[in-house]
């Protein structure tokens, strides 16, 4: 196996939220390694817990760097806590350079309140990267007196594109509830393998009244 997933956590959703988060990236994943990063102990492969010590953009990267240091393979995916991954397609992408770092271009996100999926243009929480080349990033970024929220400029990034989509599902609950999608791509009611957003929203929060905005 080439690649372990690497699932990072500050245990801020509601938890029955984040247990099928949980549940759905097992499906997707098949027998790949997992290593789960996270505040609170959790049974979800192998498990390192860093204890409370907050949500920000420091402590995404020291818990994907603990992880990254604790993994084996050349290659690593990231896994979040609030997005749902396909069944192919993403976790069996197989870059060209094993010294970069690819995310992935077909990326959607869906809130609780929208009616529709709108496009984002890309996350770190839709990437593959070589294992040592990120462990680099990351102490690279560290290592900085100022720095940006982003471990890598667009620049230093390359690109792939699954045939179906990842999708980051913004609760409120987590970092960040702000956004940013592409205005010049219309929103869309369905996407392959996860159908409506409506059917989507009800299968992880149960019977919800939506209001598109």
């Amino acid at each position: 196996m080439m690649i372990t997933v690497i699932y990072y956590t500050s245990n801020r959703e509601d938890e029955a939220f984040e247990q099928k988060i949980r549940e759905r990236l097992l499906d997707s994943i098949g027998g790949l390694p997992l290593i789960s990063v996270s505040q609170k102990p959790i049974d979800f492969g192998k498990n390192i817990c860093v204890g409370d010590i907050g949500t920000s953009d420091l402590n995404v990267y020291r818990q994907l760097l603990i992880g990254c240091e604790a993994a084996e393979t050349p290659l690593v995916a990231t896994a979040e806590a609030d997005c749902l991954y396909p069944p192919q397609g993403y976790f069996d992408f197989v870059p060209d350079d094993i010294d970069a770092a690819y995310r992935n271009k077909n990326l959607w996100v869906l809130k609780p309140r929208w009616s529709t999926f709108r496009k984002k243009e890309y996350s770190l929480s839709a990437q593959i990267a070589g294992r040592k080349y990120l462990i680099m990033v990351i102490k690279r970024w560290f290592a900085k007196e100022w720095r940006r929220k982003d471990i890598l400029s667009r620049e230093e990034l390359r690109f792939f594109e699954s045939d179906l989509p990842c999708i980051n599902i913004k609760t409120g609950s987590g970092m960040r509830d702000f956004v940013g999608t592409e205005e010049n791509v219309i929103p869309v009611e369905r996407l392959p393998n996860w159908g409506s957003a409506q059917d989507l929203k009800e299968s992880l929060f149960g019977l919800i009244n939506t209001h598109t905005s």
